[in-house]
């Protein structure tokens, strides 16, 4: 299943077939079609997810994952991007909804796992009070005019006329957006976008460019630096409103689904030394992971991973050595995203489940576990003389048919034809 987000372009058959082009350029495998066959088109060959340059009939019947719409809202579309938008722009917006589908299911199965393991769960409270917006940037009428309008949405608008005013804000609580002027420089904005995207506390904020031209010419690093959309700033106000109220919506749905994920973590389906998901839990999770990846033809990734220690740790059951396996395996839940699954099934063999992710991506997050691993050092018998673990990783993917168990045998299985290799070398 590790394959590439399908796309179906829906719209007048020459600006379909070029936005395909230019998405399929960008990773994804596009295909046109018109607006009135999208249905037979997805009929014949299913897709992720729909992007419609037209209005849609009948669009909430259709079977796929996510719609966008750069037509405006119609009843079934996911989300509006406002054109002219940008290939990357619409590709960044299609990759967040689709991680939204799958951090929501995920915790759905999970919360559900967890009561069919016998154990009652408290759903965590959605955060309550209005949606709060936090502007950046010089006084501007644009943002006055975004403010009354979201005012008239029941939502709060904050203004932070310096950057520096605008990372106070943000150390100090917690935005739903933020709302960035590209004028007079948009090296600024872009700034911001990094910054907060390299912090784990504001990474999923959405961050929304206001761009006082036409056509934004800096779309390209715009996305690269983390920006979630571009918007006019000469759109109504309410319009430009409800494009950045959708995103924080989507943000406060991310916040709920990562809260009840966390809850789930309750004792009796835990590690008791590291907090990693025990192999009872594990599997069953894993099964119902599995079920939904094969369902909705959704990429599932497995990496198992066998550490072990070398002779300055000392004895192989001693102090040192089970505790250093120990401090490795509580760091590894720390390396995935919340809807990852992290299991433990002896004392030096984990494996990582990756819901809605493809081999070629798993062996990214395993390369980062690895090299984690290879720079950090644990004291040995000889406190002189700190040694570090080896990690052996093995990527699998769901195939066809796999189910949970044969899923963890094949994953296992290849870490020990590694380690058989290596031993022969």
């Amino acid at each position: 299943m590790g394959r590439a987000v399908t796309l179906l372009v829906c719209g007048n058959a020459e600006a379909a077939g070029e936005l395909a082009g230019e998405l399929g350029a960008l990773g994804f495998s596009a295909r046109a079609a018109s607006a009135c066959s999208a249905a037979p088109a997805l009929q014949a060959d299913p897709a992720d997810a729909i992007i419609a340059l037209e209005p849609l009939e009948g669009a909430a019947n259709l079977q796929a994952r996510a719609i966008i719409s750069l037509a405006g809202m119609f009843d079934g579309a996911s989300a509006v991007v406002v054109p002219p938008a940008h290939p990357i722009q619409i590709a960044a917006r299609v990759r967040s909804l689709l991680r939204l589908g799958v951090l929501e299911e995920t915790a759905s199965l999970r919360l559900a796992d967890l009561g069919d393991a016998g154990h009652l769960l408290h759903k965590p409270e959605q955060k309550s009070g209005p949606i709060s917006v936090l502007y950046a940037g010089p006084p501007d009428p644009a943002y006055l005019r975004l403010e009354h309008a979201l005012e008239r949405a029941d939502a709060q608008a904050v203004a932070a006329f310096s950057t520096f005013n605008a990372f106070d804000y943000l150390h100090e609580r917690a935005f739903d957006a933020v709302v960035l002027n590209t004028r007079p420089k948009p090296d600024i904005a872009h700034t911001v976008c990094s910054a907060m995207r390299r912090n784990t506390r504001l990474y999923h904020t959405p961050t929304v460019l206001l761009s006082h031209d036409e056509v934004y010419r800096a779309a390209d690093e715009a996305f690269a630096r983390g920006a979630s959309d571009i918007l006019p700033a000469s759109l109504d106000a309410d319009d430009l409103a409800a494009r950045i109220l959708t995103l924080a919506h989507e943000r406060r749905r991310r916040r709920l689904s990562k809260g009840l994920l966390e809850s789930c973590r309750v004792p009796a389906v835990l590690d008791g030394e590291t907090d990693l998901f025990n192999e009872t839990f594990g599997r069953r999770h894993l099964s119902s992971l599995t079920d939904l990846a094969q369902k909705q033809g959704l990429s599932l990734a497995l990496i198992g991973l066998k550490a072990s220690v070398p002779g300055a740790a000392g004895p192989a059951e001693g102090r040192h050595a089970s505790g250093a396996l120990n401090q490795f395996a509580s760091m590894l839940r720390h390396c995935v995203r919340a809807e990852d699954l992290a299991v433990r099934l002896s004392a030096d063999t984990f494996y990582l489940a990756l819901p809605g992710t493809s081999a070629a991506d798993a062996q990214v997050v395993a390369a980062r576990v690895a090299a984690i691993a290879e720079c950090t050092a644990y004291e040995g018998e000889d406190p002189q003389t700190p040694f570090r673990i080896v990690l052996r990783h093995e990527v699998t993917d769901a195939g066809a048919g796999d189910k949970a168990q044969t899923l963890i045998a094949r994953t296992l299985a290849g870490l020990h034809q590694e380690r058989v290799a290596v031993a022969a070398v």
